[in-house]
C-alpha cells in the first residue's frame, strides 16, 4: 500500500508520521551549516522551539539560509547545480534543514525558492525538476567572446588566418573585416568549449577523467587518450576559443551541468546556437534552422521502429535524430544514429546531445551529396533531414553544376538547375534506401508549386509512396522565426511494385498543434477540415508533376479535366516594363507642371490596388487623377532631338549642348524638358530597359487589356472587366485579342470570380509565405474554365447577369455572398464541372 507525503507517492515504510513523531526526528536532525550565534531567530530547528519573538526580517535571513541549506544538499560532490531531483528528494531535505514542510506555505515558498535561485523546472515526463537552460549560457558565452573578439580584430599568425579562411567558406562568412563575423566566429568558439566541457563532465562523473581544471584545453587533450572519443580532437574554433579571458570563460563553464542535466540536450543546444549565431550567418552557406520540438517528434516517430538505423543528413545539433528525452529508453529509439554535417561545430554538438541520451551513434564531417551508401558500416533502415535551405542562385556555380549533373545520371531526369540545395538532399537519399524503409524530410514548400519544382516532384511520384504533407500556416509567420518561408514536411516510404496508388494525406496546419495531434493526422487523420485546419485525400495515381501541390491543401475537390483552357479564348500577357516607373508614370500636376502633350501619353492603371471590385470605368480613372495618383504613361513618337541612349541624352544635359531648335519642335520641348530634369532624379543612366527597346524615352507600346488581373497578391485574384482605354504596366496580366462576345465574356468573369474558379486557380498560383501567391503568364493561359460557347443560351445569360450584379455589389459595398452562391449554384448544373466539397466555412 502506497501513501502520499505533499503529494508525492511513498512505500509502506514512508507512510505519513504524526506531528509529535515529526518534531523528535528535526530535533535529532543536524542543521545544513551552523547558524551565527547571538540570539539569531530561528523556525523550528534543533535544540528545541526558540519561543522568543521572531522579527520579519530575521525570519527573511532564516529562511534564505535553509534555502542555502537545501541547494547545498541536493548538490554535493562539489557540483555546480544538483542532478535533477523529485520532489520527494526536495522536501526530505528541507526537513533536514528544518522547514516545515508539512504546512502548505512553507512548502510551496521552498519550492519556489529553490527553484527560482537554481532556474529549475518541473519535468513531467522524468517526475524531476530539471535545469533550465534559459538565456543565462547566452549571456555568459557573449561576455567571453567579446574577449575573443578584441584579439581576432587584431595580427594573427598566418596558419590561423588561413584555417579561419576556410572556416568562413564553409560557413558563407565575410573575412573578419567584418565585425559581426568577428563576433560570431568568437561565440562559436566559446560555445565550443562549453559543449566540449559538458562532454567532459559526462566523462568525468562516470570516473573515466579527472574533474575540469582552468585549463580546459589541456583537460581536453587528456579526454582524448583516455576516453578515445573523437569530439576531443581539435579544430579551428580551439585557438580562437584560447583568446578567452579566463575568468570569463570560468564562468561559462559554469553551465556546463545545465546541459549536462538537461532532459532536450539537442533542443537546448540549438536554442543556444540560434541565439548566438545572427540569422543570416544560418542563412548563409550551410542554410541552418533548428527544428521546432513539436515537428522533430512527428518526423521522429514516423521514421524509427526500434532496431533501426538512421540516418540524419545536414544533422545539426542532432534535434531530429535523438532520442525524445535523456531520461528515457523507449523501444522505438533507433539502434544506431549515423550523423552526416559539414560544420565540425554541429557535428560536434550533435555527438554530444546523442551521448547525453545515451543513443549509440557515429558522426560524419563530410557532404552530403559526396556520401555513396557503401561509404556506411551498415544498411540504412530511415531518413530523416532537415537539409540545407540554400537558394539555388547562393550555390557556387561549379559545386551546383556537378551535383546537378551527377544526379541528373543517377535519376534520370532532367533537374532545373534552379534547384535549391535541399532538393538534391531528396534526390540523393533515395539511394540509401530499400524497400520498406521510411524518410520524413522539412523543407519550404517552393517547390509544389513553381517551374523548377516538376522534377521533383515527378521524383517523388515515381519512387516513393507518398503518405502525407504537412504544410504549416501558409497565411501566417513562418514557424522558423528568421526564416520567411512556409514549411513542408514530406513523409514518405520507398515502396514495392504494388504500392504505388496510395492516398496521399495533404495536411494543412492553421493553428499550432502538439506532436501527438500531428502525429495522429498523419497517420489517421480523417478527410476535411479540422479545428486546427484541415485535411485532404488525394490518390497518388491522380497527381501529376505539372499540378500546383500546394492547392491540395485544401479539402475542396473539382474535377475540371473537361474543361478547356483559357488560352484557347484570349491571349494573355503581362504589362510591359517602364525600366523606371516614377520616371515615366505621371500624375496630372506632373503633365500641367511641364506642359507634356496629350499625343505624348497615354491613360494608365499603374497599380492593382488602385482597383477595386470587378470593373474599372471612366469615372474610376477620373477619380484616380482628381486624387493625384498616376493616370498617365509617357508615350511620345519618336524625338530626333534626343539621342538613342539614355547615356548620350545625360551628357548633353551636363554640358548643356542640349538645345532644341528647328521648326516644328515647339511641342516636344515640354517633354524633352521633363526627360532632361528627370534623367539624373530617376537614375536612368545603364538601366537595361531603357537600353533594349527601341526609344529609351518611351516604355513598349501595347493595346488596352479587355480584362485585369493582379500579377501576385494575398486573398485570391479578382478578374476586372477594363470599360476604359487605360493601358497597363507589368504587375497586371491582361486578357488581349478576345474570341467571345461580351455576353460570353461576362459568363467567362463570373467563372473566373467564383469560388470554384478561385479555387481552381489556388492550384496554379505559386505560393509564398504569409499567403503571397504568384499567378504566372503560363498558369493563366492553362487555366481550366468554362466555355462559353457550347454553353446553353440560359446558361451564357444567367452568369452574365449574375457577374452584373456581383461588380454592382462590389461597387456599392454590398455583400457579395448571395451573388457568388447564384454563381456556384448555377456552375454546379455545368455538366463539365464535377464539384465535391468538404469544407464547413467556405462552400462553392
Amino acid at each position: 500500500m502506497n501513501h502520499a507525503i505533499g503529494g508525492d507517492v511513498v512505500g509502506e515504510s514512508e507512510r505519513p508520521l504524526g506531528l509529535d513523531v515529526i518534531c523528535s526526528r528535526l530535533r535529532r536532525t543536524s542543521p545544513a551549516r551552523t547558524y551565527p550565534s547571538g540570539g539569531t531567530p530561528r523556525l523550528t530547528t534543533t535544540g528545541g522551539i526558540d519561543d522568543s519573538p521572531v522579527s520579519p526580517a530575521g525570519l527573511e535571513a532564516l529562511r534564505r539560509e535553509q534555502i542555502d541549506g537545501v541547494i547545498e544538499r541536493l548538490t554535493c560532490d562539489d557540483r555546480e547545480l544538483p542532478p535533477p531531483f523529485s520532489k520527494r528528494e526536495l522536501y526530505r531535505t528541507a526537513t533536514d534543514v528544518g522547514v516545515p514542510v508539512w504546512e502548505p506555505d512553507a512548502k510551496s515558498q521552498v519550492e519556489d525558492r529553490v527553484l527560482d535561485r537554481l532556474d529549475y523546472e518541473w519535468d513531467s515526463a522524468s517526475g524531476a525538476f530539471v535545469p533550465t537552460v534559459g538565456d543565462r549560457p547566452v549571456e555568459t558565452i557573449e561576455r567571453a567572446a567579446d574577449t575573443v573578439a578584441l584579439a581576432l580584430d587584431s595580427d594573427l599568425p598566418q596558419s590561423l588566418s588561413e584555417r579561419l579562411d576556410e572556416w568562413y567558406d564553409l560557413h558563407g562568412f565575410d573575412s573578419l573585416d567584418s565585425e559581426t563575423v568577428r563576433t560570431t566566429v568568437a561565440r562559436q568558439a566559446v560555445l565550443s568549449v562549453l559543449v566540449r566541457a559538458t562532454l567532459y563532465e559526462w566523462y568525468c562523473q562516470r570516473g573515466d577523467v579527472s574533474p575540469l581544471s582552468r585549463d580546459p584545453q589541456r583537460d581536453f587533450r587528456r579526454a582524448r587518450h583516455r576516453t578515445d572519443d573523437s569530439a576531443f580532437d581539435e579544430f579551428v574554433l580551439d585557438p580562437v576559443a584560447a583568446f578567452a579571458d579566463d575568468d570569463a570563460l570560468e564562468t561559462v563553464l559554469e553551465d556546463r551541468f545545465r546541459l549536462l542535466y538537461s532532459v532536450r540536450p539537442a533542443e537546448d543546444l540549438g536554442s543556444l546556437y540560434e541565439s548566438l549565431t545572427p540569422n543570416e550567418a544560418r542563412k548563409a552557406a550551410l542554410g541552418q534552422f533548428r527544428t521546432p520540438v513539436e515537428i522533430s517528434d512527428a518526423m521522429y516517430s514516423w521514421v524509427t521502429n526500434g532496431d533501426a538505423t538512421v540516418l540524419d543528413p545536414g544533422m545539426g545539433t542532432g534535434a531530429l535524430s535523438v532520442p525524445r528525452h535523456s531520461r528515457w529508453s523507449l523501444s522505438t529509439d533507433p539502434s544506431h544514429v549515423d550523423g552526416i554535417d559539414r560544420s565540425p561545430l554541429s557535428l560536434l554538438m550533435g555527438h554530444v546531445a546523442l551521448t547525453l541520451c545515451g543513443q549509440d551513434g557515429e558522426m560524419r564531417s563530410t557532404d552530403f551529396l559526396d556520401l555513396a551508401p557503401e561509404d556506411l558500416e551498415s544498411d540504412i533502415d530511415g531518413i530523416v533531414s532537415n537539409p540545407p535551405y540554400t537558394a539555388g542562385d547562393a550555390l557556387p556555380p561549379a559545386y551546383k553544376e556537378s551535383i546537378n549533373a551527377r544526379l541528373e545520371r543517377s535519376t534520370g531526369l532532367d533537374i532545373s538547375a534552379r534547384s535549391a540545395l535541399y532538393a538534391y538532399f531528396v534526390y540523393h537519399a533515395r539511394e540509401f534506401l530499400s524497400e520498406g524503409d521510411r524518410a520524413a524530410f522539412l523543407t519550404p514548400q517552393n517547390y509544389l508549386g513553381n517551374g523548377y519544382g516538376e522534377s521533383l516532384k515527378r521524383f517523388l511520384l515515381d519512387e516513393f509512396s507518398i503518405a502525407a504533407l504537412v504544410q504549416f500556416d501558409s497565411t501566417g509567420d513562418s514557424i522558423f522565426e528568421n526564416a520567411q518561408t512556409t514549411a513542408l514536411l514530406t513523409f514518405l516510404e520507398a515502396p514495392s511494385a504494388d504500392e504505388r496508388d496510395e492516398t496521399i494525406r495533404f495536411v494543412r496546419v492553421d493553428e499550432w498543434v502538439n506532436g501527438d495531434v500531428l502525429r495522429e493526422a498523419i497517420n489517421e487523420g480523417e478527410q476535411g477540415e479540422t479545428d486546427w485546419g484541415a485535411i485532404n485525400f488525394v490518390r497518388q495515381t491522380d497527381l501529376s508533376e505539372s499540378q500546383n501541390w500546394a492547392s491540395l491543401f485544401d479539402p475542396c475537390l473539382i474535377d475540371t479535366s473537361a474543361l478547356p483552357s483559357l488560352g484557347e479564348f484570349v491571349d494573355v500577357h503581362r504589362g510591359k516594363s517602364t525600366g523606371e516607373t516614377d520616371a515615366f508614370c505621371l500624375s496630372q500636376d506632373d503633365v500641367d507642371e511641364y506642359g507634356i502633350p496629350e499625343h505624348h501619353r497615354t491613360r494608365l492603371v499603374r497599380r492593382p490596388k488602385l482597383v477595386s471590385g470587378y470593373d474599372f470605368r471612366e469615372i474610376d480613372w477620373a477619380e484616380l487623377r482628381d486624387d493625384g495618383e498616376d493616370v498617365w504613361l509617357l508615350d511620345p513618337d519618336e524625338m530626333s532631338t534626343i539621342p538613342d541612349s539614355a547615356h548620350e541624352f545625360a551628357k548633353q544635359v551636363v554640358s548643356e549642348t542640349w538645345s532644341p531648335s528647328g521648326t516644328g519642335l515647339n511641342e516636344s520641348e515640354n517633354t524633352v524638358r521633363y526627360l532632361r530634369d528627370n534623367v539624373f532624379e530617376h537614375n536612368l543612366i545603364g538601366v537595361p530597359t531603357l537600353e533594349n527597346r527601341p526609344y529609351w524615352y518611351r516604355p513598349r507600346r501595347q493595346s488596352t487589356p479587355r480584362v485585369l488581373v493582379r500579377d501576385a497578391g494575398r486573398g485570391g485574384f479578382e478578374f476586372v472587366l477594363n470599360e476604359t482605354d487605360a493601358r497597363n504596366i507589368n504587375n497586371f496580366r491582361g486578357f488581349y485579342d478576345v474570341n467571345l462576345g461580351e455576353t460570353e465574356l461576362k459568363a467567362l468573369l463570373a467563372y473566373l470570380n467564383s469560388r470554384v474558379g478561385q479555387r481552381v486557380i489556388g492550384r496554379y498560383t505559386q505560393t509564398r509565405q504569409g499567403g503571397y501567391e504568384k499567378l504566372g503568364i503560363t498558369a493563366l493561359k492553362s487555366l481550366p474554365v468554362i466555355d462559353p460557347t457550347t454553353l446553353d443560351d440560359r446558361t451564357i445569360n444567367e452568369l452574365a447577369a449574375a457577374f452584373d450584379d456581383l461588380r454592382r455589389a462590389a461597387r456599392s459595398e454590398n455583400d457579395r455572398k448571395p451573388v457568388l452562391n447564384r454563381i456556384g449554384e448555377r456552375l454546379r448544373r455545368i455538366p463539365e464541372i464535377w464539384i465535391a466539397s468538404t469544407s464547413k466555412e467556405s462552400p462553392i
